[in-house]
């Protein structure tokens, strides 16, 4: 308390009161006292000197304790009041307490009048500092960037926001006093089912969703937060309401995507085990009607008569359809006459698919429209079947919704339609040619000319184009010829027969292996991110089946191979260009005697860089290269160290220390983050013993977790194994935002942490305000301090926006109760700002960067 504190003393002799003003001082306080002995001066002094408290005797000559005690509580109840007598019972102690004094104490007893005094003092503030949060929290309803509407306990509107007033275009005047069911659709129970749960909770809150009904009456779906707010005496109703519809769209979006990718699958499930082609296509229009859950789905082929151009198109599969709407497609000579001119023949005609999004005001469908909507068809596509440039059907959906195919949705239609054209026109080769044209007899494996059918295939379907790169490895036997020489020819062919089956058994789509020459074997790789993709199933699953030796006719032979890669669209855009590049990458790799090569040099480099910094990273960890920095977390009150936070860095013999964004990348996408999140635990935790073994006043430090460690199902357990050993855990897990959006079952995650919270560590949400938290989920996730992303706060002195929200973040904060850091603070304006605003806790380089140990403790020495 660095101010002069004016101090009121209600004392008969004049050395009493000194000896009390020198106690003071000698406490450390600086005091300005005025002494008073009657009624009337004591009177005189409240208005003129303004003390900032008052120290009475309990007995005077012409006045007493207890009635300078009835004034000041009275008039100047702000003002605490403490009792500093010679003698004073207990009973009569307990009375002045209960009529509004603070404190009492005995003259033998005034060492303890200074902390006596602090104390009141502070009390004293923070009264006005809680009367002035009332006012704040007024502003932030109004202010809030959800509408807000507070309910009595019978449902009628109290006070209501201007988001409020946006959101159901009501004025504010028509809103307060009326019941609050004029907020939500008048069919919707759960608003009233909200409004009952919460008058009979204390404190935490419900949540649900409704249909918002606003003025005009048009209708939204809505997430609602109600919980109880109490106001003095009388129990309110808080209630935060969000339109979700924009959300509601996405997952019916995500919902419509997943729903479409499982016919993909199934269909491709179907179209592996299929030979019959009325039997994949009637298994097509199933799915696309069961698990789709289109409306109808139907297949048509087109049929030549005598002559090519006139050509009939006829339903040949279907599902959720009737006969009668089926006879009613029939499109004869679909190239010229007027129902070729529907979506259906166009779709022939120009070989693109076709969509209507809403059958009602669609004239190309005007002769159908009728039928379509007494079915419930609302939306409508159609796609060509087609094998190379030629047409030969057409795939129809029907959705029961307008606007129901969105670009992606088409787009993984006509993959849909491009996978059955290929397994069709497949069935069609299979029953016109014989098997050995296109497979391998010995093996079992397709040929070279199956093989680049099936690569040509996908390099220009509409899949390659979506998933992205595509991977053509060749692999060739070593020694394959000497074998055949001192084995003979049979022990050869068993060895290629063990190949192909081991590699069959290790590929993740064996569907895309044969066997192109004698000794050399071909793979495709779908939708690889990066070519590290291909070298860890080379290094991993394929090295690992090869690798086992092979006992053929009482002989053991082991394998070794080399492989040649290209990528598609960078190695080549066609099927000819991919395996020609592949072979000569293969041809190289035996000349270099490398296991493998990628065509170009550039590729190669690039591999052999990545897989090093992961070969490093895991050496060291094994040779614990890894140390921690601690940057100090320092209260924005007092200026002292509240808290560290460990920082990874990677201390490279010969290099130094490398930045953790150059690896922390590289850990997470091989899974290492686990094991080095864990050491970090560990050190952060041993480094905090030591500290306080050396007598040094330890705060709480921080360790960041990744998503990847917290879904790991023994991550509980191997925390508190961690810490079982001592009896301290002064350590906090910092997450962010996304580990519960993007997890699908977030309450694990939740549990798990409430776990650890329950054993002494406390959880803090990093980087807060980049992800997108819902305020009602936040409320109920078990966190105890939110930090507020640096971005926020490098901008808050220049922008109005970032400073509205760093406001927001903490005055929502702390109503749940929540500590706040802000990150990356580096200027003074930056500090002042966040003081002002309530922030309780910064960190950054204004202060500190982070600090090895020895220098860390040095600081923490001098603190």
């Amino acid at each position: 308390m660095s101010d002069v504190l004016k101090v009121l003393m209600i004392e008969d002799v004049a050395t009493e009161a000194e000896l009390a003003s020198r106690e003071l001082r000698r406490g450390g306080l600086q005091v300005e006292t005025v002494r008073v002995e009657t009624r009337a001066d004591f009177l005189t002094q409240l208005r003129a000197f303004a003390p900032d408290i008052i120290l009475s005797d309990f007995s005077l000559p012409s006045f007493d304790g207890l009635s300078a005690l009835a004034i000041a509580s009275a008039s100047y109840a702000h003002i605490p009041f403490i009792f500093v007598s010679g003698t004073i019972g207990e009973d009569t102690a307990i009375e002045a307490l209960k009529c509004g004094a603070v404190d009492y104490l005995l003259k033998n007893n005034l060492q303890r009048l200074p902390s006596a005094v602090t104390r009141a003092i502070d009390e004293a503030r923070g009264r006005a500092a809680r009367e002035h949060a009332e006012t704040r929290f007024r502003d932030l309803i109004e202010y809030a960037p959800h509408a807000i509407v507070v309910v009595n306990r019978d449902g009628v509107i109290e006070i209501v926001n201007a988001e409020a007033e946006s959101l159901f275009g009501y004025a504010r005047a028509a809103m307060i006093g009326a019941s609050s069911t004029i907020l939500v659709s008048a069919h919707d129970a759960q608003w009233h089912t909200g409004l009952l749960e919460s008058n009979a909770l204390t404190s935490s809150s419900v949540n649900f969703e409704v249909m918002g009904r606003r003025r005009d009456g048009s209708e939204f779906p809505a997430e609602v937060g109600m919980s109880p707010l109490h106001t003095g005496e009388r129990l309110c109703i808080s209630t935060v309401i969000r339109d979700i519809s924009e959300r509601k769209a996405q997952d019916d979006r995500l919902a419509r995507m997943t729903r479409i990718r499982t016919i993909l699958g199934s269909i491709n499930s179907v179209i592996l085990r299929v030979r019959d082609k009325q039997k994949l296509l009637d298994e097509a229009c199933r799915i696309a009607y069961e698990q789709g859950e289109f409306a109808g789905a139907v297949v048509a082929l087109l049929e030549f008569g005598n002559s090519a151009v006139k050509a009939v198109i006829r339903p040949v599969a279907w599902a959720g359809m009737d006969d009668a709407f089926l006879r009613s497609m029939d499109v004869r000579d679909a190239a010229s006459n007027e129902a070729g001119q529907k979506i259906i023949g166009t779709a022939l005609r120009n070989k693109t698919s076709m969509v209507s999004n809403d059958i009602r005001y669609d004239p190309r469908l005007r002769h159908w429209r009728d039928a379509l909507l007494q079915r419930g068809y609302r939306s409508a596509f159609v796609v060509p079947l087609m094998v190379g440039q030629q047409t030969f059907g057409i795939l129809a959906l029907f959705a029961d919704k307008p606007n129901a195919f969105n670009e992606e949705e088409q787009r993984l239609l006509a993959e849909l339609a491009a996978d059955i054209s290929f397994s069709h026109d497949f069935i069609d080769k299979e029953e016109q040619i014989n098997y050995l044209a296109y497979f391998d007899a010995l093996t079992g494996l397709p040929n070279r000319a199956l093989f680049q059918d099936r690569l040509s295939q996908l390099t220009v379907s509409e899949y390659a184009a979506a998933r992205g790169t595509i991977a053509v490895v060749l692999i060739d036997v070593e020694r394959f010829r000497r074998i055949n020489e001192s084995f003979g020819r049979a022990t050869g062919d068993d060895l290629l027969r063990v190949v192909a089956r081991r590699l069959r058994e290790c590929l993740p789509d064996a569907g895309y292996l044969a066997r192109i020459a004698a000794d050399c074997f071909a793979f495709i790789v779908r939708g690889t991110r990066s070519e590290t993709d291909v070298v860890h199933l080379l290094e991993g699953p394929l090295r690992t089946a090869l690798a086992e030796s092979i006992e053929i006719r009482d002989k053991t032979v082991r394998l070794s191979v080399r492989a040649g890669i290209a990528l598609f669209p960078t190695d080549g855009m066609d099927s000819d260009s991919l395996l020609r590049n592949a072979e000569a990458a293969l041809k190289d790799a035996k000349i270099a005697k490398a296991p493998y090569l990628f065509y170009t040099a550039e590729m190669n480099a690039r591999t052999a860089e990545k897989l090093s910094l992961e070969n490093r990273l895991r050496q060291a960890l094994e040779l614990q290269q890894f140390v921690l920095h601690y940057q100090p977390k320092v209260d924005l009150e007092s200026g002292q160290i509240v808290g560290l936070e460990a920082l990874i860095r990677w201390e490279e013999p010969g290099v130094g220390l490398i930045s953790p964004l150059d690896f922390i990348h590289v850990l997470e996408d091989t899974g290492m983050i686990i094991d080095v999140g864990i050491w970090v635990i560990a050190r952060a935790h041993a480094q905090y013993q030591s500290w306080q073994a050396q007598g040094l006043r330890v705060p709480r430090i921080a360790v960041n977790v990744s998503q990847l460690q917290i879904r790991q199902k023994d991550f509980v357990t191997r925390v508190l194994h961690i810490l079982d050993a001592s009896s301290t855990t002064e350590l906090e897990l910092e997450i962010t935002e996304s580990l519960f959006m993007d997890d699908n079952d977030p309450n694990v995650s939740r549990g798990k942490l409430a776990a650890l919270r329950e054993s002494g560590l406390t959880v803090a949400i990093d980087d807060f305000g980049t992800g997108y938290s819902s305020l009602s989920y936040l409320a109920r996730l078990p966190i105890d301090t939110l930090k507020i992303d640096r971005s926020f706060i490098t901008g808050m002195t220049s922008s109005h926006e970032n400073l509205a929200i760093v406001s927001t973040i903490i005055s929502l904060a702390h109503a749940l109760k929540l500590k706040v850091v802000a990150e990356g603070v580096e200027t003074v304006d930056q500090r002042v700002q966040l003081r002002e605003l309530g922030c309780d806790q910064m960190q950054g380089f204004l202060f500190s960067p982070g600090l090895p140990p020895l220098e860390m403790a040095a600081l923490l020495r001098r603190q």
